[in-house]
């Protein structure tokens, strides 16, 4: 036998009090009982007292989930492998988007974490140059944590190196083995480059793209100005997603927009992952356990009950 639901523990402080405030209203009762001559029975009391303090007790561990084990069972976890490709270039801090962006595009991938099931993620940052962050895991909640770490200072320069996250994304999935490439990218786009379509079509990459920004574009704030031009002019970032949209197309993957608009894209991108073939992940066990929360519930409620009707009638020099 065990307990299922062990976070309840702190509940034990019902029963304790229950317990403590009774011996202290029977105290107290028969103390002004005493004064003003009454008999002192206080059996009833006692009873009372213990009926309503097995009762709490019982329905306090039927909140802990008593259970016994009853069978294992042992379930395939099938998942598709993603590497999400961050672009975390300058352009990405343009506040056409809020707060950024690079923040909104963070939120976004967090909302398809909490939606992901048995997929394994990794994260890619990309830049002037790219790097791995995070290998391709499903600890989701770990996943999280890199995404809050990530920052347009983590790469030096304000290029955006697609190619460079397209060809790490692929080592690794070459080394593990996996069966289909899919890689979710989110950037405010580039020129055209046809290097990286020859690249996706060649590897058998597929591309999942979130263009982020927007037509009309802003100022990309730095330090305490904004990024000029060789000519000492501010420079405005617009959304160029022209290639984005053929990178998705040719690839065949999907393209989605990303701004404050267009922030629930990501349940498009869940529908859409569901539907690519799935492998097997791992094995995961399945314990079924047989309940017993409802005997002690039951048992108890009934002792409450019992104790709460449960009266006595004090009269002077008798008890009816």
């Amino acid at each position: 036998m065990e307990f299922g639901n062990t976070t309840s523990i702190k509940f034990i402080v019902i029963p304790i009090l229950t317990i403590l405030f009774l011996i202290l209203g029977v105290r107290k009762r028969e103390k002004i009982l005493e004064r003003i001559g009454w008999k002192k029975d206080t059996l009833i009391m006692v009873v009372k007292t213990i009926l309503l303090s097995l009762g709490g007790i019982l329905v306090f561990i039927a909140l802990l989930s008593p259970q016994k084990l009853k069978e294992e069972e042992k379930i395939e976890v099938k998942g598709s492998d993603l590497y999400v490709l961050m672009d975390i270039s300058k352009s990405m801090l343009a506040e056409d988007t809020y707060p950024n962006r690079l923040e909104i595009s963070k939120k976004e991938l967090k909302e398809i974490l909490n939606n992901l099931k048995g997929d394994r993620v990794g994260i890619i940052p990309f830049s002037d140059s790219a790097y791995v962050q995070m290998p391709l895991t499903d600890d989701y909640f770990m996943a999280i944590n890199y995404i809050d770490a990530i920052d347009s200072k983590l790469i030096s320069g304000g290029g955006t190196e697609l190619l460079e996250a397209l060809k790490l994304a692929n080592a690794s999935f070459e080394k593990t083995g996996a069966k289909d490439k899919n890689v979710i990218i989110f950037s405010d786009g580039g020129e055209r480059n046809p290097e990286i379509l020859k690249y996706v079509k060649d590897n058998h990459i597929k591309t999942f793209i979130f263009g982020v920004g927007t037509d009309e574009g802003s100022v990309i704030p730095i330090d305490n100005g904004f990024i000029k031009d060789n000519s000492g002019n501010i420079v405005v970032s617009k959304l160029n997603d022209d290639f984005l949209k053929e990178l998705a197309r040719e690839s065949g993957g999907q393209y989605y927009s990303l701004n404050n608009l267009n922030t629930g894209n990501y349940q498009k991108l869940i529908t859409d992952i569901g539907k690519l073939d799935k492998t097997s992940q791992r094995d995961e066990k399945l314990n079924i356990y047989e309940q017993y929360y409802q005997y002690p519930l039951g048992i108890g409620l009934l002792l409450v009950l019992i104790g709460y009707f449960l009266r006595r009638k004090e009269k002077e020099g008798e008890y009816v």
